[in-house]
């Protein structure tokens, strides 16, 4: 289906936000079924895409983790409109414009993943030179770092230890990411300020960039239980408890990034409370299925992820799965 086509009948469902990434192949907008699969009934501005391809192109929602076709998401979204409307969409005229389409194409769910569709295509891996994160001051050397980091309750110990780096330009709590040989593959940067989009944002060095890496992994040992949280800010807090905690920094990553982890035969996800959660959960299910021993914990009620947990309120979660570490508080 042509571009102009694909945004033609995601108008046609109503949908928000819609925006054609030429370089990557896709066109991203809100997710079409935010009404019904979203918390509140909401869902980011860039979390859905459809792919620039022949015939009925494939879509994919890394948030609330529907994925398929254009065509029969269509027709989900209509039934589910049904049972509770939340839409005046054009069924029939959105149908016809995917019943126009040259040929079928089966969606290959595992390629490619939400993170090519967000960053672009793979290209290879690419190393950052260590330079290039000098060229970030050190956490302690900024004021609004370390007062944003004591209000986040991330103590100097946890900050020292993932090398924390802040981003002056943009007032960024920069967090490095580094493979399992500790080589720099990459830079996730949180903004201290609310309302700034986006709020996290991935750095290229040279025009590139590693989506498919894991924070955590220049640490992580396979052989004991992997903690799996979603941000960077859930393993700061996890990691005063438990050092053995890693993040693919989505809530629902690809199949290809669960890959990397796939070695360690003993998952424990820490992952938010509602829909985007749940939907990571589920992912990792039906990634790992029989081969792997599973424990879904959740953030206690009243607490919505694991960043603004204690971390008395982390280890009562962990206790009786795994040996706590020693606590990091200061």
């Amino acid at each position: 289906m042509k571009l102009e086509k694909i945004v033609e009948c995601l108008k046609l469902l109503g949908t928000q936000n819609i925006q054609a990434h030429k370089r990557t192949g896709w066109v991203i907008s809100r997710c079409p079924l935010e009404h019904w699969r979203h918390e509140n009934g909401h869902s980011g501005p860039e979390v859905f895409g459809v792919r620039i391809e022949a015939g009925d192109p494939a879509v994919n929602c890394f948030a609330c983790g529907w994925h398929g076709t254009l065509g029969s998401l269509i027709i989900a979204m209509r039934h589910m409109n049904k049972q509770a409307c939340h839409v005046d969409a054009k069924w029939g005229q959105a149908l016809e414009l995917v019943d126009e389409a040259e040929k079928a194409i089966e969606f290959d769910f595992d390629s490619p993943g939400i993170e090519e569709m967000l960053f672009g295509p793979k290209e290879g891996r690419h190393y950052f030179p260590e330079w290039w994160l000098d060229s970030f001051p050190v956490w302690h050397e900024i004021g609004w770092a370390v007062d944003y980091l004591a209000e986040r309750k991330v103590p100097a110990a946890v900050a020292n230890a993932l090398d924390l780096h802040a981003d002056t330009k943009e007032k960024r709590v920069c967090f490095p990411v580094r493979d399992f040989n500790e080589r720099l593959v990459g830079l996730h940067g949180r903004a201290i300020q609310s309302g700034v989009d986006p709020r996290y944002r991935m750095y290229t060095q040279a025009g590139k960039n590693n989506p498919l890496y894991w924070l955590g992994e220049s640490w992580v040992d396979l052989t004991k239980p992997i903690l799996v949280v979603e941000g960077p800010f859930d393993l700061a807090s996890a990691y005063r408890v438990y050092r053995n905690v890693v993040s693919p920094l989505f809530s629902n990553p690809s199949f290809e990034k669960l890959r990397r982890m796939a070695d360690a035969l003993e998952w424990i996800t820490f992952l938010d409370r509602g829909k985007g959660g749940d939907a990571g959960r589920s992912k990792v299910d039906k990634f790992l299925q029989e081969d792997h021993v599973i424990h879904h914990l959740q953030p206690p009620k009243g607490r919505k992820d694991p960043g603004v947990c204690s971390p008395e309120e982390i280890a009562e979660l962990l206790s009786g799965i795994v040996k706590l570490d020693d606590l990091l508080l200061d």
